[in-house]
């Protein structure tokens, strides 16, 4: 069986769950003898990609100037699409699975007969349909999601919503492949780490709902003059967020750090607790990696968060500041209870591996080709 990739997640990307999961499909496909991976990444300054395939063109990477990123998605991404869709035209593959959220494609798989087989990785593009990108990227959906043979989703919750929002959908054509995680063993210490902290990981913004773990800091700090707030994520504290933090005077307690992989484990496994406060999450690859780090996990109790912890974790009400304050006040004093889940923690981890998703992933393309 050859199985087209193209590369647009990796040159849209330097980090991510949905470059890290097709870098970890190309790793083992790759290593399967009895399919083919059509794979042509030309330019990408992605992490996972460039730790795989060392020798993919990346020389603009330690080079910052305006519109980079634009110049790239634009130039490299005009060539890179050109390209898979000459592999469509000449239908030398026995399927296409695109690596991103993307429509150029399009016009040429509806003359093609090579099977479409898309992952629909949440549905925050419709849930949260209010600004004019959240409507262009549903609107890219609906089109794939038409035209696919197979859709894949990551947890039971997103098939859930996917099948409420396009009723149109067969039930039979959407196949629910849990992720795993891919944090090593070994950690790493980060400089200007602090001694006790709670843990909060990736983008804040929005649906992330870190204003509502900020206020319940805020809480927790008047009497735990000691605790700290590590946020491990790529990009800076904004103005917003700076201003929240002075007006509850916990500026000096709150930590930003970009980290790699190494670090990162390490800061799950000494952080007194892990946070996933996020009110809407396609899967949530985070709790994973905080259950195989032993550390104790307190999670949001809506969408797929509840599916993935199981009784691993803490479920609250996390928008409300109050009720997560508590919560953590209950882990750092009820010693029992975190070591219970901790143990659940790492007993949960263990059933989600890289091996299911590869195994049930290539089951998906057999039924596609067929």
């Amino acid at each position: 069986m050859r199985i087209l990739y193209d590369d647009e997640v990796f040159f849209r990307q330097r980090f991510g769950g949905v470059s890290r999961i097709f870098a970890t499909l190309i790793k083992r496909i790759t290593s399967l003898q009895e399919h083919e991976l059509v794979f042509n990444a030309g330019y990408s300054e992605n992490e996972y990609l460039l730790q795989l395939k060392p020798t993919t063109f990346s020389f603009f990477k330690n080079y910052n100037f305006p519109l980079k990123g634009k110049l790239i998605r634009g130039i490299y991404g005009a060539l890179s699409h050109r390209k898979t869709n000459a592999i469509l035209a000449s239908q030398s593959v026995d399927l296409f699975h695109p690596t991103f959220y993307a429509n150029y494609y399009i016009n040429t798989l509806q003359k093609s007969k090579v099977p479409l087989v898309f992952t629909v990785h949440d549905l925050i593009h419709e849930k949260t349909n209010n600004n004019s990108h959240y409507q262009h990227m549903a609107a890219i959906k609906a089109q794939n999601i038409k035209l696919a043979k197979e859709i894949i989703v990551v947890s039971n919750h997103t098939k859930k919503d996917l099948l409420e929002l396009y009723p149109f959908v067969n039930p039979n054509q959407v196949h629910v492949i849990h992720l795993a995680q891919s944090l090593p063993a070994n950690g790493q210490k980060p400089a200007n780490l602090p001694k006790n902290y709670i843990l909060f990981t990736g983008e804040r913004g929005g649906y992330k709902n870190f204003s509502s773990l900020l206020h319940a800091f805020a809480l927790l700090s008047k009497d735990q003059p000691q605790l700290h707030l590590y946020c491990a994520g790529s990009s800076s504290f904004t103005s917003t967020e700076i201003e929240l933090a002075n007006t509850l005077q916990v500026t000096q307690k709150i930590h930003q750090a970009k980290l790699s992989d190494e670090e990162l484990s390490y800061v799950y496994k000494h952080a007194e607790v892990f946070i996933y406060p996020s009110t809407y999450e396609g899967f949530g690859i985070p709790l994973l990696e905080a259950f195989n780090a032993g550390v104790p996990v307190i999670a949001h109790n809506a969408t797929s968060l509840p599916e993935v912890a199981g009784n691993a974790a803490l479920l609250v009400d996390a928008t409300q500041p109050t009720e997560l304050a508590n919560a953590i006040q209950v882990l750092q004093k009820n010693a029992t209870l975190k070591q219970d889940l901790v143990a659940k923690g790492y007993a949960r981890a263990t059933e989600f591996t890289w091996e299911k998703h590869v195994q049930q992933t290539i089951e998906v393309y057999k039924k596609a080709v067929r």
